[in-house]
């Protein structure tokens, strides 16, 4: 049978509604959200909640972080900023490549300091500008611009500040938000909205006493993660201290059962390190970074959640010569690509740094503008996704 090509033309090409899911779910939530304008039948599927988790898997694939920007000649610092890991390589590759282009900065109406991201969530509270003022708890989601109302709010005494990190309990579909001070634990689950006291932790997670500045806990298998020093008070200064190996730990909160353990580091960690351990996630896996004899910059890799025995050295090259600096920092490892390069950012001076594992070299090093400040303890992973923040 002959069939021209003009009745090819007016035959409507149907595609299986599968096929339509998977391809909208490799797509960017902006161009999502215009799509959902397409018809109904369009606008039912990108909201549905068995699709919005599918996409969640496929922009997993494109990893983001998130940190607050301070314009150093500004007063405001309002400003968040999100950007792609891949565009950041491509920018140590090509230097005339804009850093913060302006369509990843986001300006906040209020002062805000991130928390924690998770499932393309993220929890912000309100800045504190004075020794006693009002904290406000928000929902955000970068990629819709959503910001939920006020969840809660709490007047402050800088000296007793909490510290708060946020992360999702899979075993029942609820996001959490974890304070801590020396002798409190509290947990305030979102959308029940009330703050429970639980077990407090046998030891404090570590911050720096000069900033108070401490990492957020790092969210991996339904937990929060912190570097911790047994027997360290808070206010105690790590370098003037005495410190033995046996007192490192990782303290980790079970967001389900919301008890929490203490994960040791490996045994050949055999010698104190100059400045304080960073935890992170990599490949999926709990991380942590330090700097070792001969000013090495080395990470472990937990290949087994929990288990002592399964860290393994994932990297260690020697900083301060290949990259000309002559003290150690801290340095906050980012991403692992798939060819096994590594984007590290460096606190002092402000730098990415990418290194080749496969030539045991540092490739491209890049210095960030002085009139941009990046809080380097306050850089959070972040994937695109359509969940709603309320």
């Amino acid at each position: 049978m002959n069939i021209s090509p003009a009745t090819i033309a007016s035959s409507p090409v149907t595609l299986p509604e599968e096929l339509i899911a998977e391809v909208l779910s490799l797509l960017k939530v902006k161009s999502l959200l215009r799509f959902k304008c397409v018809n109904k039948s369009w606008n039912s599927l990108i909201s549905d909640p068995f699709f919005v988790k599918m996409h969640l898997i496929k922009s997993s694939r494109n990893p983001h972080i998130l940190h607050s920007l301070t314009y150093l000649s500004s007063t405001s610092n309002s400003k968040i900023a999100l950007q792609n890991l891949s565009i950041l390589r491509s920018l140590l590759e090509n230097p005339s490549i804009n850093l913060f282009p302006k369509d990843s900065i986001y300006l906040m109406e209020k002062c805000c300091h991130i928390i924690g991201s998770c499932n393309g969530l993220t929890c912000l509270i309100t800045s504190p500008r004075y020794p006693k003022c009002e904290i406000e708890l928000y929902i955000w989601n970068p990629a819709t611009r959503c910001l939920s109302q006020k969840l809660d709010s709490w007047y402050h005494d800088l000296n007793f500040l909490f510290k708060l990190s946020f992360g999702y309990d899979n075993l029942t579909d609820k996001y959490k938000v974890v304070a801590f001070r020396s002798k409190q634990v509290r947990v305030f689950t979102i959308g029940d909205n009330v703050w429970r006291n639980v077990q407090i932790f046998p030891t404090y997670p570590y911050e720096d006493p000069y900033t108070c500045c401490q990492l957020n806990g790092v969210y991996l298998n339904n937990s929060l993660n912190w570097f911790s020093l047994r027997g360290f008070r808070p206010n105690d200064c790590y370098r003037s201290r005495n410190l033995s190996v046996q007192q490192f730990v990782i303290i980790s909160f079970d967001l389900g059962i919301e008890t929490n353990t203490q994960i040791l580091f490996p045994h050949d960690f055999d010698q104190v390190p100059d400045v304080p351990p960073i935890v992170c996630v990599l490949m999926e896996c709990l991380c942590f970074s330090h700097f070792s004899k001969g000013c090495n910059f080395v990470i472990w890799q937990m290949k087994e959640f929990g288990v002592q025995e399964s860290w393994t050295k994932l990297l260690k090259f020697e900083y301060c010569n290949q990259c000309g600096v002559f003290e150690v920092h801290e340095m906050l490892p980012l991403h692992v690509f798939e060819n096994g390069d590594t984007l590290i950012f460096s606190s002092n001076p402000k730098q990415l740094i990418l290194y080749n594992s496969r030539e045991n070299r540092v490739v491209r090093q890049i210095t960030v503008t002085k009139r941009i400040h990046i809080s380097w303890f306050n850089i959070n992973n972040y994937v695109e996704s359509l969940f709603s923040v309320n």
